[in-house]
């Protein structure tokens, strides 16, 4: 009986796994995570990179806004239609975490107000923030584009914050060193000293400290040998 219980649940995890892993024609926002580079500080190793690419109108190009590295601020620029699909960054595989339809020409003026408002922008710190994860996280809670981000992004739940989550699903407290967000895409996730751990309810998830989140994000492709 524990045998079958614990087999369904991992045809369900791999099930939910195969999701979409291609950018849906019908989307003009999507939130995108890749891993750290290898040449990056020992412990930010195991850390995700989080950022956001969105179409304001059907008729013109894409735009990627992100925080890099400590003396990046902010980067907002257009990107071509190979960069929206290229399967990698850095030579690491790019996860879709969210895509969806929105308003586009309001997205486009929600994201440019916000970046113009962020106080961090030139602000960086790896651990435990702020840092390109704190400006994604806050961009998301503060736009139309919601999205929940992977429990590895580090520096997402830095500062003090009591309100509604990311996702849009659910609610979140945090202080500086420990918090608790529950929701449905969140699921039950507990923040501790810049780390979380949890599990996922929709889809369903293990979310464990330092290791990918069980079942893993859709991924764009494999890794690549040279990065963009």
């Amino acid at each position: 009986m524990l045998f079958r219980i614990l087999l369904s649940g991992s045809l369900a995890l791999l099930l939910v796994s195969c999701q979409h892993s291609r950018i849906d024609p019908s989307s003009n926002l999507v939130v995108k995570q890749v891993q750290i580079p290898d040449d990056m500080p020992w412990y930010s190793q195991f850390a995700v990179h989080s950022y956001i690419e969105y179409q304001p109108t059907p008729d013109q190009s894409w735009s990627r806004i992100e925080i890099i590295y400590e003396t990046s601020g902010i980067r907002h620029y257009e990107i071509t239609d190979k960069e929206l699909h290229s399967p990698s960054r850095w030579g690491e595989s790019v996860r879709i975490v969210a895509q969806k339809k929105e308003n586009g020409p309001k997205l486009a003026n929600e994201i440019a107000s916000f970046a113009r408002s962020y106080p961090d922008a030139n602000r960086y710190v790896a651990w435990p923030g702020p840092n390109s994860n704190t400006f994604a996280e806050k961009l998301l809670r503060q736009t139309r584009a919601s999205a929940h981000l992977d429990h590895n992004a580090v520096g997402k739940d830095y500062g003090w914050y009591l309100g509604r989550t990311a996702g849009g699903t659910g609610l979140e407290v945090q202080s500086p060193y420990l918090g608790l967000a529950a929701g449905m895409t969140e699921g039950i996730e507990l923040h501790f000293i810049g780390l979380t751990a949890g599990v996922g309810i929709w889809p369903p998830a293990i979310k464990l400290p330092f290791i990918s989140r069980l079942p893993p994000r859709a991924s764009l492709g494999e890794k690549a040998s040279l990065p963009e």
